[in-house]
């Protein structure tokens, strides 16, 4: 018979897991993903603006009258500002104006020709009503340009970041049911 005690022959095999699979996997998972959600953001961004008008169109403030007067008297700078009655405007620009006038905080998008652009962009007079406005380019509104292929890349890269999040309780549970 033999010497050894009962049940020695049955001895747990521990299993190491690496550091690498329990740290850098995950590590390397949630790097992913931050990528991920900011190119998948960015790319669907840059793929619906064009549609829903969130970009290509300025927006032009019109102060009141009274704060038109103390810009334009002020001391000791008063630039020469261009002046433009309200039928000189070109539609778009007449219809801002108008929308901007009505509005509380004095701005409104000029959606259309906008042939005084440069005129607005360095501040302008308008006759509006029989008073003269200061008007003036506030947002230019570009479109965000970037590669068609970040919103595809974002996604991968999120659908990566979380394997490598879920590598290491997977590992242990495909240990587990190994044993």
């Amino acid at each position: 018979m033999s010497d050894a005690p009962s049940g020695a022959g049955n001895e747990e095999v521990r299993r190491e897991v690496s550091p690498a699979v329990t740290y850098g996997a995950p590590l390397f998972g949630v790097l992913l993903l931050a990528i991920g959600i900011g190119g998948g953001v960015l790319g669907g961004y840059a793929i619906v603006q064009q549609e829903l008008s969130l970009c290509g169109n300025p927006t032009i403030a019109v102060e009141s009258p009274a704060a038109t007067e103390r810009r334009v008297t002020a001391q000791p700078y008063n630039p020469a500002l261009p002046s433009f009655a309200f039928d000189e405007l070109a539609p778009a620009e007449r219809r801002a104006v108008g929308e901007a006038v009505a509005r509380p905080n004095g701005q409104a998008d000029v959606r259309g020709a906008f042939p005084h652009r440069s005129a607005f962009v360095q501040g302008a007079l308008v006759s509006y009503r029989g008073a003269d406005r200061y008007a003036t380019v506030v947002s230019r509104n570009a479109c965000l340009s970037i590669d068609p292929f970040v919103f595809p890349l974002g996604v991968v890269s999120i659908v990566l970041g979380i394997a490598g999040v879920l590598t290491p309780p997977a590992y242990r549970a495909l240990v587990a049911r190994v044993e």
